[in-house]
């Protein structure tokens, strides 16, 4: 066939066109060869191995987390059962093809030696081989009821493909139990999957996720949160627009017909509206400058499960959720302004006239009729009868009859002998590749062998009396021992140093003999080598604490490790430190810091203050500290600094770039934005919007840019601003400028904003204006238990919304220094600058004995 074989084109779009058709062949030869041949072959081949008896996977298609469907069984068999639990994440129409197609092949491959695999969706991944015997398949679906038609239900729509496809492409496995919302829509998933070979997998017991609208305390955190950033809506009631999607996934659309204005009108006064959007919609209207007191959108703030707990009035069109809020009984409209053409897209399971348990809208002025009568028209009695035919099974005690039915007995020989409490839902993380993780342990391994071996042979010989060791943990800044290492070297040769030593296969020998001969070892945070080996009693290891003061759980209490969730990781490499010496600042932390670090027998929490706080007294190094920011970022010369200082966490940078984007209305000409990560994974950087360069940035990011061009030798010549000293961006040798550490922005900055971090109480040490800023308080205090309420910590500058950091923050002048001044005073009084030199005697001392 010629290349150029399209006829229908002329001119100009001839080659677009062909290269599109072209495109589109190539991408139906890439689909038959990965689900006809090499997935099955996968499969298969690693079938060849036993399965792993308490192996469970979970996969989501799309999303970058384990989203509510999976959440309650997720937390019940952490919480319970000492289970090897995986999560695949495919993000399909969120990262590139090839990305896709690895995370896809990863997951087949694991896939082969579990003993239960668990699906909330339909994908030609999922059902692409024939899975093995032993081998049990759940799936929990999306979706409660039977409303809008799916997979094989919609063959003869638009949405749906052609029977040719579905037959060639199967997107579900043989079940063994697939779970709905009631018997009574049981026949509409065996239609829509395909089951009429397999009917009685599908069993009305309830949707897991439904348990949570029967718990009290998830329904009042909800309303906190919701409180929490919408504080105006307090005394009102909530109506909530939240439409389903138009189109296809990967391209998804929301509707924009709702108009705010005729809502605005009627009901500023008593309601506030709320947007709900599809997760899968990218791009979403924006509301009116106008109308943003009274309406906002929550698309990326609240879960959807959270909104149905404050709603009274939810307003939608063709989604499932109204199944869920049926639950609460109350009110709901749907805008069905495009009915006729969905029904030829979609179509329903029920006649939509006869299903629907609140009115059919087909403009906006039929809605605010109906809300403006709500309390006569409005028929409790028939949602109640819809929740009973489509919900009857949703009682709050799904979870508990989907483990019964599809675990049953078989994994009581891994019940835990006591139960663990908290949510673990946070754990999986879908940025790293499953390979990329596996290849990690392996080659940890691989070290731990050579590294062992190595230490007990150096371990024969006696310690070397003045030999000290200086070992960070990988997610450490560089600049976490400047301060001691300066005061020790004031007495030149009394001590011979280690340090700045990054071990791989070729030296990791070496290094540990050097380590075996070191009397004392300082260590930040947990470093990966001492769960490598079994350090020798006579050496003596001190922990200078990443955290200036214990906010929450972390190390040996950290829910990583208390909940197993990295079984391979918690086996081979355990945190065995026990430390004769942890660094603290006030007694009152004591006990909260011997909650995260293992103490020695004769070991202790030493109250002498924070070492690296001492470099805020520098002046040397805060000047050094603002020439290589302006090097790195030379927007930032001449500008003032806000420094964010965010705890890692998924959805960090989405709170980030809202926040940013509303500061650089009121202060782009004076201040430049600086964002950065704490107690997150090594290496880890923010990924600021590019609309905001020159005003925003993680200076780690630029420069990891910095470093990527000049090897990629794509840096231009120009000059940096003559008060970098005019220096070309070509002739700086990147890879040996060092990255910009907390506390050198903290020391730099100009005003300091961090969330769930200790690093940013730095700030009150130096007198710096701090505010505690805590969007998603609710959702991540849900997922993180803190050792300190943060209602009572700091009050006087906590802020829970982004309107009131600005507020705060335009009110910079009047900045009351009180508060922090009694924080210091009662939690970080010892951190004074002279750390180091406290902990020198301390040393001394050790070296005596």
């Amino acid at each position: 066939m010629s290349f150029f074989n399209n006829k229908k084109v002329s001119g100009k779009n001839v080659v677009r066109s062909t290269m599109l058709e072209n495109r589109s062949k190539a991408g139906a030869v890439k689909l038959w060869l990965t689900r006809k041949w090499l997935f099955p072959f996968l499969y298969h081949l690693y079938a060849l191995k036993p399965i792993q008896e308490n192996k469970v996977i979970f996969m989501e298609i799309r999303f970058g987390n384990l989203t509510d469907t999976y959440q309650e069984i997720f937390n019940e068999l952490v919480c319970n059962y000492n289970m090897d639990i995986h999560c695949h994440f495919f993000r399909e129409g969120f990262v590139l093809k090839p990305a896709e197609l690895k995370r896809q092949i990863d997951f087949v491959k694991d896939a082969a030696t579990a003993k239960y695999l668990i699906y909330n969706d339909s994908s030609n991944t999922q059902g692409s081989f024939k899975v093995r015997k032993g081998t049990k398949v759940l799936n929990t679906w999306h979706g409660a009821g039977a409303f809008k038609k799916f997979g094989n239900s919609t063959i003869k729509k638009i949405f749906g493909g052609t029977e040719k496809d579905r037959a060639t492409y199967k997107l579900h496995p043989k079940y063994h139990t697939v779970t709905v919302s009631s018997p009574e829509v049981e026949w509409a998933y065996i239609e829509a999957m395909g089951m009429e070979y397999n009917s009685q997998c599908v069993k009305g017991i309830g949707i897991s996720r439904t348990d949570v609208f029967y718990k009290e305390s998830f329904i009042n955190a909800a309303r906190d949160h919701f409180y929490d950033i919408l504080p105006q809506a307090k005394g009102k009631k909530v109506i909530l627009y939240a439409p389903t999607f138009r189109g296809m996934p990967r391209s998804a659309i929301t509707p924009d017909m709702l108009e705010i204005g005729k809502f605005y009108e009627k009901f500023k006064d008593e309601y506030v509206l709320v947007y709900k959007h599809h997760p899968l919609v990218k791009i979403r209207p924006t509301i009116p400058t106008d109308y943003r007191k009274f309406a906002v959108d929550l698309t990326d703030d609240m879960s959807i499960s959270e909104l149905l707990c404050v709603t009274d009035i939810c307003i939608t069109d063709y989604s499932s959720l109204i199944f869920e809020f049926s639950i609460f009984e109350k009110p709901m409209i749907f805008f069905a302004y495009d009915l006729a053409n969905y029904f030829d897209w979609r179509g329903f399971y029920y006649n939509y006239d006869e299903l629907t348990p609140g009115p059919i809208c087909y403009t906006n002025s039929e809605m605010v009729d109906y809300i403006e009568h709500i309390d006569e028209r409005f028929d409790r009695e028939k949602v109640h009868a819809f929740r009973e035919k489509f919900m009857s099974a949703c009682d709050g005690h799904a979870t508990e009859r989907i483990m019964k039915e599809f675990f049953g007995d078989d994994i009581e020989q891994f019940r835990r002998p006591a139960p663990v409490e908290g949510d673990f839902c946070d754990l999986p993380d879908a940025k790293i590749l499953f390979r990329d993780e596996k290849k990690r342990i392996d080659r940890m391994k691989k070290l731990m062998n050579k590294a062992a071996s190595a230490y007990r042979k150096a371990a024969k010989q006696p310690v070397i009396e003045n030999r000290v060791a200086f070992l960070p943990d990988e997610a450490s800044d560089w600049d976490v021992f400047y301060s001691l290492e300066k005061v020790l070297k004031e007495n030149e040769g009394q001590y011979e140093i280690i340090k700045d030593v990054t071990y791989n296969a070729k030296n990791i020998e070496s290094f540990v003999s050097k380590l075996a001969g070191a009397k004392v070892i300082f260590c930040s945070g947990e470093p990966y080598i001492l769960r490598m080996i079994e350090l020798r009693e006579e050496t003596k290891l001190i922990q200078i604490s990443p955290e200036l003061i214990p906010l929450y759980p972390k190390w040996i209490s950290s829910k990583e490790i208390i909940s197993g969730y990295n079984v391979e990781e918690n086996r081979y490499f355990p945190i065995r430190s026990k430390y004769n010496a942890v660094m603290g600042s006030a007694e009152k932390d004591n006990e909260l810091f011997a909650k995260n670090y293992k103490l020695a027998e004769d070991g202790k929490v030493v109250n002498i203050g924070n070492i690296t706080t001492d470099m805020l007294f520098d002046e040397e190094f805060k000047a050094n500290a603002r020439k290589r920011l302006e090097t790195i970022c030379p927007y930032s010369t001449g500008k003032k600094i806000v420094l964010f200082l965010c705890k890692d966490r998924e959805s960090a940078v989405g709170y980030l770039n809202r926040v940013m984007t509303m500061m650089h209305e009121a202060y782009a000409r004076e201040y430049v934005c600086v964002g950065m990560v704490c107690d997150g994974k090594p290496g880890r950087r923010l990924e600021i919007s590019e609309y905001l360069e020159g005003f925003a940035f993680d200076p780690r990011f630029v420069l990891a840019q910095r470093v990527a061009q000049q090897e990629a030798d794509s840096l231009d010549g120009d000059a940096m601003p003559d008060s970098a000293g005019g220096v070309r961006m070509d002739k700086i040798d990147w890879k040996n400028v060092a990255p910009i550490t907390h506390t050198e922005a903290i020391a730099i900055a100009d005003i300091v904003v961090g969330d769930y971090c200790s690093q940013m109480f730095e700030a009150a040490i130096i007198k710096k204006p701090l505010f505690i800023w805590t969007p998603d308080r609710i959702t991540f205090g849900r997922e993180q238990e803190f050792y300190f309420d943060y209602d009572n910590l700091l009050p006087e500058i906590t802020c829970s919304s982004n309107a009131e950091l600005l507020q705060k923050v335009n009110d910079i002048d009047n900045y009351d220094y009180s508060a922090l001044e009694r924080f210091c005073e009662r939690y970080i009084s010892n951190c004074d600058g002279n750390t180091s030199v406290r902990v020198k005697e301390i040393l001394e001392n050790l070296m005596k004995k």
